[in-house]
């Protein structure tokens, strides 16, 4: 991964270790894993840099049928679109989210989305903490696939390994 060093003095961490500030990552330089057959390319979290949260760019494919709705209990999740649209679900009715749009879910809420439109769409998601949304993403894109919709067994099981649960 290609990353800058901050010019900048760097700041005295716990310990009185120095830390050099991580300041870019370019599209396609970090390590990236199948979601739905398209490339999701880790912006941040990886190894844990930064601790806080990870970032994701994802290609979401036309006419994907989505994850099903569903909650997860160890890590809050947005996901900010970059392009196309996307039709995201929580509590209440699905609605349109456009370019511009970011779409939060935290912890515990139930949430999902499709794209529905013959278009591609591209997202920027975040996930705090890194770890837990990291392990997730990687078993749950590789399961996903951009032509047929989840089958809803697998799904519970990769969803109960991630302390995330499925939901009507």
């Amino acid at each position: 991964m290609r990353q800058m060093r901050a010019v900048l003095p760097a700041r005295r961490g716990g310990a009185g270790r120095i830390q050099a500030m991580t300041l870019l990552t370019h599209r396609g330089d970090g390590p990236a894993f199948s979601y739905a057959g398209n490339p999701m390319h880790i912006l941040a979290g990886h190894s844990g840099q930064p601790p806080g949260f990870a970032a994701m760019e994802i290609t979401i494919p036309a006419r994907f049928a989505g994850p099903v709705p569903h909650a997860h209990d160890e890590f809050d999740e947005a996901i900010y679109v970059l392009s196309g649209r996307l039709l995201v679900a929580g509590e209440d009715e699905p609605q349109e989210a456009v370019p511009g749009s970011m779409f939060v879910a935290p912890r515990g809420y139930r949430h999902g989305f499709s794209n529905p439109s013959g278009e591609e769409a591209r997202v920027l998601g975040l996930w705090a903490p890194p770890e837990p949304a990291l392990a997730f993403m990687r078993d749950i894109g590789a399961a996903l696939t951009p032509d047929t919709p989840p089958d809803p067994d697998r799904m519970r099981e990769i969803y109960a390994r991630h302390a995330s649960r499925l939901l009507p």
